[in-house]
């Protein structure tokens, strides 16, 4: 008799145990960060118009126009690596005060991840700093995760949030176009987001003759490519020059192909590629049209260099992020971690330099 009853208290204690690690597997996880305590820092940016593919903001001063990203940060509720990597987001933020903030994608991760979504967006509104993003991979490639136009509907209802979810006839979720303008109204520069999805469908491998058990990675589609030129075109209708910046999560092709060189402006490369698996003809579109003089990606979370493919800059912005993998979980000493920010500081002619700054230069 007493034997059954340990018995039968193991079973139970098993499936206490292991009821507890499901249930904290797939219970939300906040930010473990005291939001109420982040202070406005302002802003001068003036949103002047907004359609349901383009937001028009107006530099309201005499000055460069500053702009911080920030990619890959992986926002899965951990607490020590969620904590982490929002602490030096908003500390950086404080820090560079910029006028526009961009999230490259893979921002909000995981399941349940609806709660972090808004509070995410609520940092930004507490520190009063608009703000814009491209969507990732692992946004809403959990089953209980929130999808990604869930994610879109989110991000846009907040009022310092400048994401649009973009036409209906254009493939994906925040397909959307920021144009700048100088303090006396004249045209600066124009910045281009693009969502490259989190997996190739079944048509796309087909279209594309990719075998059913591959999986390369998602990418821009057709409909994009078209919006693309439609987007550029009204802007050099409406502007006369045009000037425009790309920024899309997942690389494309021609930053694969050309990488295999090694001649880079800047930068390091500590692992391969992970470019789109299939070619839509962005690259072609954006030779063709040549508004854009510069792409960023997101995606490799070891890579921050930018090279030059046919007379355009193609380059990575500074992965944030440590929950996912990384130089931080690789071994390398702090010093080398490349886990940061990246900052962009626009004339009023539209030109700048892009900058990358590491966490560990603060450490």
């Amino acid at each position: 008799m007493k034997k059954a009853i340990k018995i039968i208290l193991c079973v139970l204690l098993v499936i206490l145990i292991a009821g507890g690690a499901v249930a904290y597997a797939l219970l939300p996880h906040p930010l473990n960060y005291d939001i109420k305590s982040v202070e406005n820092i302002g802003s001068t940016v003036e949103v002047l118009e907004k359609t349901d593919d383009s937001v028009t903001i107006k530099n309201t001063e005499n000055r460069d126009f500053k702009i911080v990203t920030f990619t890959d940060m992986h926002l899965d509720g951990k607490n020590k690596t969620s904590l982490r990597t929002v602490t030096n987001m908003v500390e950086n933020i404080k820090r560079e005060k910029p006028d526009l903030v961009i999230l490259g994608g893979d921002n909000v991760t995981s399941a349940f991840n609806k709660k972090r979504a808004n509070q995410l967006a609520q940092i930004f509104e507490n520190l009063g700093v608009y703000w814009a993003a491209v969507l990732g991979n692992h946004e809403g490639d959990n089953p209980y995760s929130i999808t990604r136009k869930e994610m879109t509907d989110i991000f846009s209802s907040y009022e310092h949030c400048l994401m649009l979810d973009g036409k209906e006839d254009v493939w994906g979720d925040g397909n959307y176009c920021i144009n700048i303008l100088n303090a006396d109204d004249s045209f600066c520069h124009a910045f281009i987001m693009l969502d490259t999805g989190n997996e190739m469908s079944e048509e796309l491998k087909a279209q594309y003759g990719i075998s059913a058990d591959e999986n390369p990675d998602d990418g821009v589609k057709d409909s994009q490519v078209e919006w693309y030129k439609d987007i550029v075109a009204r802007g050099k209708e409406k502007y006369g020059e045009y000037i425009s910046t790309v920024v899309m999560h997942i690389p494309l092709p021609q930053m694969e192909a050309e990488a295999e060189k090694g001649e880079f402006l800047d930068g390091v490369k500590l692992e391969g590629v992970c470019a789109s698996g299939f070619d839509a003809g962005l690259f072609d579109a954006i030779k063709e049209c040549g508004s854009t003089k510069r792409v960023f990606f997101g995606h490799d979370h070891l890579n921050n260099f930018t090279l030059t493919c046919d007379g355009i800059i193609l380059g990575y912005m500074e992965a944030s992020g440590y929950s996912s993998y990384g130089a931080a979980k690789l071994g390398y000493d702090e010093k080398d971690w490349l886990q940061g920010w990246m900052v962009i500081e626009m004339d009023a002619k539209g030109n700048y330099e892009a900058v990358h700054h590491r966490n560990a230069e603060l450490a």
